[in-house]
Formats: C-alpha cells, structure tokens, sequence
C-alpha cells in the first residue's frame, strides 16, 4: 500500500466513523484507485458499496476478492448478504453456508442464512440459526427482530410478540421491529397500537409506503374510513403502481359512498395486474353498489371462472367513469348561466311601483348593523367549519362529500 493509498484509506475510515458514508465511499473508491491489489481495501470499499446500495458494483468487487482469497470469510459472508439482497437465493444460502462450515459463529453468516430460509418459508430452520445468533447477541435489536420473524412464521404469536417488544426497548426506533409488531398486532385486531406503531415507523421513515397501507388497516379496522382513506392515499402518493393499495382505496371509497371513484380504482389496479382477484373483486363490488347488477355478475362470474374483464363490461365501465367526471363540469356550466341570467334581471330598470315597494320592504333600516354583525358571525363560524382539519395522520383533511 502506496503512502497515498493508506493516506485515503484512514481518511475513509475516520469518516465512516463518524457517520459520513458518502465521502467516506469516495474515499475507499479513492484509495482503491491507488492500490487495486490491496485487499483490505477492496473488501472495505465493497462492503462501503454494499452500504450505500450499490449492489451490482458491491458484488463485483467482492467475486473478485473471493476467488483471489477463497478463505476470506468477511468477503464470502457480505457476497452472501449481497445476493441475498439482489434475489439470488441459492448462491446466497451456498456462500453462507460455506462460511458456517468453517466458522459456525459467524454472526453475519448465521444472520444471512437465518434470512435465507426465511424467504424460502422454512421457518423452523431459520429459528435455529437465529436463536444461535440471539445467544451471541442478545440485545441486538436486529437479531430480536429475525428472531422474532421466525417465532411468528411458525405460529407463536405471543413469543414473536415479546421479541418485537424486546428489541424496540434496546432500540426504540427500530423501524423492522416496529413494523413487524404491527403486523402482528394487526392479524389479533390490536388497531391502536398498530396506529402508534406505524406512525411512528412513518415518522422515520417518510418515503415508505408500508406504514402507511398498514395505518390504513388499523384505521379502518377502527371504522376511521376517512382517515384511512387518507393513509392509503398517503401510501399510493409513495407508491403509485401499488395494486393492493389501489384496491384498498376502492373498498374504502365505496364504503365511504363514492362508488363511481371506487370503479376508477379498481379498474387502475386491475390494468397494472390482470392476474390477481382482488381488483376484480372490488370493480364488482362497485359495479353492484351502483345497481348495475347486470354487469357486476358478469365481473364476478368471470372472476370464478379465471376470465378476465370482459371487454363490454370494461367500455360500460369506462363510460360510467367518464359520465361522472364530465358531471362536475356540466354542473359549473349551469351554475355560471344561472348566475348570468339573474345579474341580467337585476340590472333591468325597475318600475316605480315597484321602487316604493321595495323601500317599503327595506324600511328597518335600523336593524343593519345588528344583521351586519349577525351575518359577520355566521361567516365567521362558516370559515371555521370549512376549515381543513388535521387528522390522526398529521396530514390535511379534504372535504370531499
């Protein structure tokens, strides 16, 4: 290692110590440029890559520091957390099994392979790693939460329930743990403290939709319709292809009275999606609360039946949609004509009869200011009520009836 290179190497190190991963990246890149053969650097450059989310460049270097070093378990167990994280199952559980042959304490392997088998839904396998792991880390929130996955893939709920517990009290903002209590309290109907839970997930992590399509099931659960509709808003704002969220937002909006913005949700998800259930289930539930029995058997027949929409049902659909959302307009239109007709009677000149008339109508003229003030209030208490109100979400609540 050149003076240069371990120059830029210690200042990579000293600045992810202190929690710059950025620079502290452009660093190793830095000090890997000025000794490509050192393979401390590599493997801390890799696992800096590995970090920042460059998975493809974080696997390449770390192939190549394991066929230049194949007993270099550090490089084989972060190849391993790699692949795993790019979906390449086999070659991750192969790289972390290799390094449990030879070091079976190996907390990132242990770790790794516990996750492995959880994908692959082999729950009491992965408890037997995990529960090893816990055994050498036994205040590490991250292993209470595999721990506590697999306890509730296997079915203890009340052991998942006090691992998820255990480790959001050694780290009370850990956002897995915090999500996976809430899943599980979500399944035993626990909805407030599933809205606590994944508020507080949301709080910390803002651009992940997951908190908020669970806060919505809390919510709704708690017959908060228009607040969880407003989180699952939240959550196809975060994620807008989202076809579970879309269907979501169909059932609460024709729970919620808007049949027709239920139609345009379900039929969204179900053009993103035709092969799952649940966007026909819901077009078919909005077709029959509209009364449009006819068409809503049709959906539903096809749905038992593994068809698709049909395609008459599909354009009676759309028309529907498109009948509703040019109402708005024509209404307007009206309304303005209407206000245009009257302003023109008003303007005609008046008969004198009429004149005296009216003054006489007019006559408690003393009485204005006490109606001024009468009218003064009630607008007042009209700008209060029309107010956008916060909700349980933080965000802004929109009348929409």
């Amino acid at each position: 290692m050149t003076a240069a290179a371990r120059q830029a190497f210690e200042e990579a190190q000293a600045l992810e110590s202190t929690g710059d991963m950025d620079k502290a990246l452009v660093s190793y890149l830095k000090a890997l440029e000025l000794a490509p053969q050192d393979t401390e650097i590599a493997y801390r450059t890799a696992c800096a890559l590995l970090q920042a989310g460059y998975l493809e460049e974080a696997q390449s270097q770390l192939r190549r520091i394991v066929f230049a070093e194949p007993e270099h378990l550090g490089a084989r167990a972060s190849l391993g957390n790699c692949q795993l994280l790019l979906g390449d199952i086999a070659n991750a559980r192969q790289n972390f099994a290799e390094v449990l042959d030879v070091s079976p304490d190996n907390r990132n392997a242990l770790y790794g392979l516990a996750s492995v088998l959880l994908e692959e839904n082999k729950a009491a396998e992965a408890e037997v790693h995990a529960r090893h792991l816990l055994e050498l880390l036994p205040d590490s929130a991250p292993v209470l939460t595999l721990f506590a996955q697999t306890q509730d893939r296997s079915g203890q709920t009340s052991a998942a329930i006090a691992a998820y517990r255990k480790a959001l009290k050694c780290a009370p903002d850990h956002v897995p743990a915090l999500l996976g209590l809430s899943e599980t309290l979500l399944r035993r109907q626990r909805f407030d403290e599933v809205v606590e839970l994944t508020i507080r997930a949301n709080r910390h992590t803002p651009a992940d939709p997951l908190p908020m399509e669970m806060l919505s099931d809390a919510l709704s659960g708690k017959g908060a319709l228009e607040d969880a509709r407003e989180a699952a808003e939240e959550a196809l704002r975060l994620s807008p292809r989202s076809v579970p969220v879309l269907v979501r937002l169909s059932v609460l909006s024709r729970k919620l009275g808007h049949p027709v913005v239920a139609l345009k949700h379900a039929l969204l998800a179900h053009d993103l999606d035709n092969t799952v259930q649940g966007p026909l289930n819901a077009l078919g539930a909005a077709l029959a609360a509209l009364k449009y029995s006819k068409q809503a058997r049709s959906v539903l027949t096809a749905l038992s039946a593994g068809k698709g929409l049909d395609p008459d049902v599909r354009r009676f659909v759309e028309n529907v949609i498109a009948s509703e959302t040019a109402r708005p307009a024509a209404d307007a239109e009206t309304r303005a004509q209407t206000v245009a007709k009257t302003g023109e009677a008003e303007a005609k000149p008046q008969p004198a009869g009429a004149e005296k008339s009216g003054s006489e109508t007019a006559q408690p003229e003393t009485d204005t200011s006490a109606s001024g003030k009468t009218v003064d209030t009630a607008g007042k208490l009209s700008s209060a009520a029309d107010d956008q109100l916060p909700n349980v979400l933080g965000l802004q609540r929109q009348d929409r009836s």
